[in-house]
């Protein structure tokens, strides 16, 4: 395996990103931090992306274009990995950027002090021109790695640790652990996270903001889809079957499977809320989708009889989980469509979501 010691392969899928790629890449030029290089997995796009693109690649030796097809991000992301000559990787999103000089600089020192396998940074979230605070990783970090409390707030209530984003790789982790992302339509790094997680990263958290994350109402992670319950429940089978086929004890992390349904009934329900108009019905068919599939209803049904859930700290969220979850066995979805209803009028989804309120 080719590697350039102390070198940051930079990852960038890109598509339609003509209002936002200048100040992502410019964000990476400019570090102080000079031994990177940096993919742009391109797709053909009808705005000026790829003009800009190729604009950037003449004139850095660093910057290289890579033609993605019509591949999926997480597939593009692949391409890049496939290309990677640097001992460690950074995702960047083409409508995100770095917030200041020295953000590499930072990321390569902690590694390289502490040997860690994976960075993580705290992030900003931009909205509308507006800096808004975002949940800090140390609602979770504090927390042994192996503990309830680490894993439902790293990959969920706080979320940090399911975004690719924000986070400095080692990439020889990578390789040893043949880790790379899964051809879903999207959440891919959720799924790729949970693998690092589950190979036993070695974690290493950094205080100050590492990564602006701009709120893109565009983007792929915030359009509705319809069906999106396939590939939920398709990421949580394959997320079991991946770890009974590396041999990890489910006894200690078969609640992410359980956790992962869980959250994707709730917020698929909200999406189908929202898009149709803000009609009850879709809340209920929702959950009544998620409470005929077997596998999702197993979940469910399990994470309802789950003792460990009560060792969570934030006692709202073991009353709402098991709530819900109780609900679902018994299938009590016109209850829960209501009580669903009525946090998104409160607007409690979204102070309960990972990216947090659109204003404050």
């Amino acid at each position: 395996m080719s590697e350039e010691k102390g070198k940051i392969s930079v990852i960038v899928p890109l598509y339609q990103a003509e209002k936002y790629l200048a100040k992502a890449l410019d964000s990476v030029i400019s570090q102080d931090y000079e031994n990177w290089e940096l993919f742009l997995l391109v797709r053909k796009s009808s705005d000026q992306s790829e003009k800009i693109a190729r604009d950037y690649e003449k004139k850095y030796d660093s910057i290289h274009m890579i033609e993605r097809g019509e591949n999926k991000v997480g597939e593009a992301r692949n391409q890049g990995l496939e290309k990677a000559q640097g001992e460690y990787v950074l995702f960047l999103d083409s409508d995100d950027y770095l917030p200041d000089a020295s953000v590499m600089q930072r990321y390569v020192r902690m590694a390289e002090q502490t040997d860690a396998d994976i960075v993580v940074a705290n992030y900003a979230r931009l909205w509308n021109g507006k800096m808004l605070p975002a949940v800090s990783h140390a609602s979770f970090s504090r927390y042994h790695r192996n503990s309830q409390e680490f894993q439902f707030r790293g990959f969920f209530s706080a979320g940090t640790l399911s975004y690719v984003w924000g986070k400095l790789y080692r990439r020889s982790f990578l390789e040893k652990n043949q880790i790379r992302f899964a051809k879903y339509d999207y959440a891919e790094d959720k799924f790729f996270n949970m693998q690092c997680y589950l190979c036993r990263a070695k974690y290493i958290f950094l205080s100050r903001i590492g990564y602006i994350y701009r709120k893109n109402e565009t983007s792929i992670s915030s359009r509705y889809r319809a069906n999106s319950s396939e590939c939920w429940i398709a990421m949580a089978r394959d997320l079991k079957e991946w770890m009974s086929d590396h041999e990890i004890q489910m006894e200690s992390c078969e609640e992410l499977v359980w956790y992962l349904i869980f959250f994707a009934t709730f917020f698929d329900a909200k999406m189908e809320y929202e898009e149709h108009k803000k009609k009850l019905r879709f809340i209920w068919k929702t959950l009544r989708l998620y409470g005929k599939d077997e596998f999702a209803r197993e979940c469910l049904c399990r994470l309802a009889a789950d003792k460990k859930i009560w060792k969570l700290q934030d006692k709202k969220w073991v009353v709402m989980t098991k709530g819900f979850c109780i609900g679902m066995k018994l299938k009590l979805y016109l209850l829960l469509s209501i009580g669903i209803r009525s946090l998104i009028r409160r607007r409690i989804d979204e102070k309960l979501s990972d990216t947090g309120l659109r204003e404050v």
